[in-house]
């Protein structure tokens, strides 16, 4: 893993939080979104993320948050073991 928080709702993976950083995971619903498009791997090794610079901005980052959650797929089922 990556060492740092994944930031979960309703069961998806939409952020993360590595070197006191901001990720969330890209989806084109939220790109026009975007005060700036900036793309960071959040760790070495990692696909890109949008790097969000501004988390002052509660209702801008709860926007961002939102959008993305809606715009993720479901997570799929896990295995049953038998």
């Amino acid at each position: 893993m990556f060492g740092d928080y994944g930031i979960y709702c309703d069961g998806k993976i939409f952020g993360l939080i590595c070197d006191d950083r901001f990720y969330l995971k890209p989806t084109e619903a939220v790109r026009p979104l975007l005060q700036t498009v900036e793309m960071r791997p959040p760790y070495p090794g990692a696909k890109d993320y949008f790097y969000i610079a501004n988390v002052d901005n509660r209702d801008y980052l709860s926007m961002l948050v939102r959008e993305t959650c809606k715009a993720l797929p479901a997570p799929k089922p896990k295995k049953r073991l038998a």
